[in-house]
């Protein structure tokens, strides 16, 4: 099943895409929430209602679309490690440390700065270094404690696309701290329009993710791709880590972290600042994942400045990546 939320005369409301891509409106349902706690069969008898007896059918790309979830919290994660590996090999090393192989490496971010697949992102004052990061999402349908990888694939609900924004001249700079991302990161996310559930992907099932295609693009110029399918970790591990000896909330989100090509950080290591430069005022940013649709997001200017209690004690200013990539 692929779920989207639309906003309408009504207010918003739930929708079903229909294998040749049309949309069924619900008529009252508006959240997918409620339908989250079991192993997706209360999703499937919500689609089911939906389709016999829609409000209307609509052309996806016709509708104001609305992030399909309101994450109640947010965990990413890097899991791609070609998109890693020219960040680590600018450090002069030939792979990465023993602890990525290991376990999942990843970080808390903002669920409250989540925003939709058609909602602009504002540069944070003080950044001259916006960059997106395409990934993939996991939304978690029932309260995890301490589950085995075996055991995490149920409480998957579905699937969406991530954008995870990042400020790097802010990441990095406070990273110096030996602590965080913090600021250059909590300032923003995106997700896009489609929700997934996992028998919707069972056929692409390959590797350690699904067989489906990932792209980025600035301004109508194709940036990257990757396939989901060449991540090292899977969701299952992930959610797994997450939870052990811990609780993992119904409703969070777990990001996969950036695929191959799917940020300018990476791609300005491959090839050049020249010809990937940061994101501007106006920039045009367009990430999709094959059954997701995509995230459209255009760049706003800052509307306010640096922090105003910074503290000038004569230390360096930001620097770049220095083998960190997330």
């Amino acid at each position: 099943m692929r779920f989207i939320k639309a906003q309408t005369e009504q207010g918003a409301r739930l929708g079903v895409v229909r294998p040749d891509g049309v949309v069924e409106l619900a008529r009252d349902e508006s959240r997918l929430e409620p339908h989250f706690g079991d192993d997706g069969e209360s999703l499937r008898r919500l689609a089911e209602a939906i389709h016999a007896a829609p409000a209307g059918e609509f052309e996806l790309d016709r509708l104001s679309l609305l992030k399909p979830v309101d994450p109640v919290a947010m965990r990413d994660f890097m899991v791609f490690e070609q998109h890693i590996l020219p960040a680590w090999r600018q450090a002069g090393m030939s792979r990465g440390p023993d602890v990525w192989y290991e376990q999942p490496v990843g970080y808390f971010s903002n669920a409250a700065t989540i925003g939709g697949p058609r909602d602009p992102i504002e540069i944070p004052g003080g950044s001259q270094r916006l960059d997106f990061e395409l990934e993939v999402g996991a939304v978690i349908g029932r309260d995890a404690c301490s589950v085995t990888p075996d055991q995490a694939a149920d409480y998957i609900a579905g699937f969406l696309i991530l954008c995870d924004w990042s400020a790097r001249d802010l990441q990095f700079r406070e990273m110096d701290g030996r602590l965080g991302p913090f600021k250059g990161k909590d300032f923003g996310s995106s997700l896009g329009p489609v929700f997934v559930t996992p028998d919707e992907l069972e056929g692409r099932r390959s590797g350690k993710g699904y067989d489906l295609l990932m792209t980025s693009a600035v301004n109508g110029r194709r940036y990257g791709s990757d396939r989901w399918s060449s991540a090292y970790w899977s969701f299952e591990e992930l959610i797994s880590y997450s939870s052990w000896n811990s609780r993992l909330e119904a409703a969070s989100i777990i990001g996969s972290g950036t695929c191959q090509g799917g940020c300018i950080l990476e791609l300005s290591i491959r090839h050049s600042a020249e010809e990937y430069p940061w994101l501007a005022a106006g920039d045009e940013v367009l990430l999709s994942i094959e059954l997701m649709g995509d995230i459209k997001a255009t760049v706003s200017a800052p509307t306010r400045g640096s922090w105003l209690a910074l503290k000038n004690v004569g230390g360096t200013g930001p620097r770049q990546a220095d083998g960190l990539l997330t």
